[in-house]
């Protein structure tokens, strides 16, 4: 019966009792609990009485948190202490930076529709309409169709390319993205006449930047440089041709 006693005690001791888990970003940061030391860089179910509790985290001699809890019975209470800001410096850390402008990205939206411009070392310029589909975090496809009056005809150019994330950061308080891509389409430039028209096979490839302005909204410019290959189709000639190309957008994603 005593046994009995004393485990139904103990059990009920456990329930009455609360849990504290402390979480920091520096590994030789020390972690106090109501002035006691309780662990360095981070504590798990360090056992406490419910009520209002005392968490500090010491770094080289100084406080750089410091916050009160109220825990329940049973409670177990996670304190993620991650310092955005750098104690010592006053300057987001990189960590954080890199957080908050993935955070940017995923409240961005994966769908945009939007104009595009593009122009290249082998011809002149081109603008029309764009679209871009991201799929998870790094993956993405583009589809666009752009039409532009060209000595004496019209010139008409579509295709699609992959896009691959790289990098996100937050620069001059705006959000940065930076992408690769790579893909092809066709070009047709249809004159008045007929010895003027010209198909083209484009493959290109490059760099791109991608940043909002606006800071977190839906509006979104893009910035890119690449090469190109073209397999020109004249009515009495071919040629490849490579040279350089650049080009601008603008997209609304929601």
């Amino acid at each position: 019966m005593k046994k009995i006693l004393c485990a139904l005690l103990i059990i009920s001791g456990l329930f009455a009792s609360a849990k504290i888990n402390v979480v920091t970003d520096l590994p030789t940061s020390k972690i106090y609990i109501d002035g006691v030391f309780a662990g360095v860089n981070a504590v798990q179910n360090y056992q406490v009485d419910p009520g209002e509790r005392y968490i500090m985290v010491e770094y080289n001699g100084k406080k750089i948190f410091a916050r009160t809890y109220v825990l329940t019975e049973g409670e177990v209470k996670t304190i993620p202490t991650a310092h955005f800001v750098d104690f010592r410096t006053g300057v987001a850390n990189r960590g954080a930076v890199d957080v908050e402008a993935s955070r940017i990205r995923e409240t961005r939206g994966d769908f945009g529709f939007g104009i595009q411009a593009a122009g290249g070392t082998n011809y002149g310029s081109i603008g029309g309409l764009s679209i871009k589909k991201w799929f998870g975090e790094r993956f993405g496809l583009q589809a666009y169709g752009m039409i532009n009056p060209e000595n004496g005809g019209t010139k008409y150019q579509g295709g699609v390319r992959g896009l691959l994330w790289i990098a996100d950061k937050v620069a001059f308080d705006a959000p940065f993205s930076g992408y690769l891509f790579a893909g092809g389409g066709g070009d047709n430039l249809v004159a008045g006449d007929s010895a003027e028209n010209v198909k083209r096979s484009i493959t290109h490839a490059g760099f791109g930047i991608e940043f909002s302005v606006f800071g977190v909204s839906g509006l979104y410019t893009s910035l890119e440089l690449g090469a190109e290959k073209q397999f020109v189709q004249k009515s009495d000639s071919s040629e490849v041709r490579n040279g350089m190309l650049g080009s601008g957008s603008i997209h609304f994603y929601f």
